[in-house]
């Protein structure tokens, strides 16, 4: 199994770089003996598709990387060792992040549950196999990602990785009507650290363009990866775009609607209205 899917541009114009690590369905060999759960319940906390949202972000002088496999089987949008001590067997051997709010829900870089808060695994994971998972699947992504944030930004004079995912609409989750109105799109700039605001508000008018309600911050700030990779001092920008899952499909079949489409002109506007706009937007001008 290929752990990512890389396209680069066939004329790069831009250091911008389109991240989806939630997007893959694949699973190893061999993985399923260790679970009593289906496949399609195990990707129902995927952000299906989000890939295909922008896959003409190289068309518009980017690069996109999407993981191939499952956030089931692995997230590398959490640190390394944020993970459950209760799911392991064996000598721990790494300082754990136990008590993230993301582990405590069941959802660390190996999960603990399924979207349906169902444990994924029969027994406990022996801690040498943990190793052995993050050294094959979790450390080459962000080697990679790590790769093409810097090897162009010194003629750009930037960076900026969009981290690409979706979330779960209320209905889908069974949330009441009573609750405010959900909003389509939410950007996560961890409330100011991982990019410069001018690019945030740059979303923003750009998804209201297109009347789609957008949240700031909440209810999603920004993962490890806009943590991680977001150091505007350094000119190194990072954002995370979370997008209402029923804009563009069928939550409980996973499969498209039939506004895929027309979310996904919104997303390839996106990657076109960047590549023409983030010199001007960072007062940048490339070697």
């Amino acid at each position: 199994m290929n752990l990512y899917t890389l396209k680069r541009p066939a004329k790069k114009t831009n250091n911008i770089i389109y991240n989806c690590p939630h997007s893959g369905e694949e699973f190893p060999d061999g993985f399923f003996k260790n679970t009593n759960l289906d496949k399609n319940t195990l990707l129902l906390s995927s952000d299906s598709f989000v890939n295909e949202l922008f896959s003409e972000a190289p068309e518009n002088g980017s690069v996109i990387m999407s993981n191939n496999y499952s956030r089931s089987f692995m997230d590398t949008n959490r640190e390394a060792f944020e993970l459950d001590p209760t799911m392991l067997s064996g000598e721990i051997t790494e300082a754990l992040n136990a008590n993230s709010v993301k582990v405590q829900l069941g959802f660390g870089s190996i999960a603990k549950y399924a979207f349906t808060q169902i444990p994924i695994y029969k027994d406990k994971i022996p801690f040498e196999q943990v190793l052995d998972r993050l050294e094959k699947y979790y450390f080459p992504v962000h080697e990679q990602l790590k790769t093409i944030q810097n090897e162009n930004i010194e003629t750009y004079g930037y960076s900026l990785l969009v981290d690409c995912h979706s979330m779960p609409s209320y209905e889908f989750l069974g949330q009441k009507s009573h609750l405010p109105r959900q909003p389509d799109i939410v950007l996560g700039d961890f409330h100011g650290k991982s990019c410069y605001s001018k690019i945030t508000e740059f979303l923003i008018n750009h998804f209201q363009r297109y009347d789609l309600t957008v949240s700031t911050n909440s209810p999603f700030a920004g993962g490890y990866n806009t943590q991680h990779y977001g150091n505007p001092d350094l000119g190194k920008h990072a954002i995370q775009i979370e997008i209402k899952k029923s804009l563009y499909m069928d939550e409980k079949e996973r499969r498209i609607n039939q506004f895929f489409e027309p979310i996904k002109i919104v997303m390839s506007s996106l990657c076109y209205h960047l590549d023409s706009e983030i010199d001007k937007i960072l007062g940048t001008r490339p070697k």
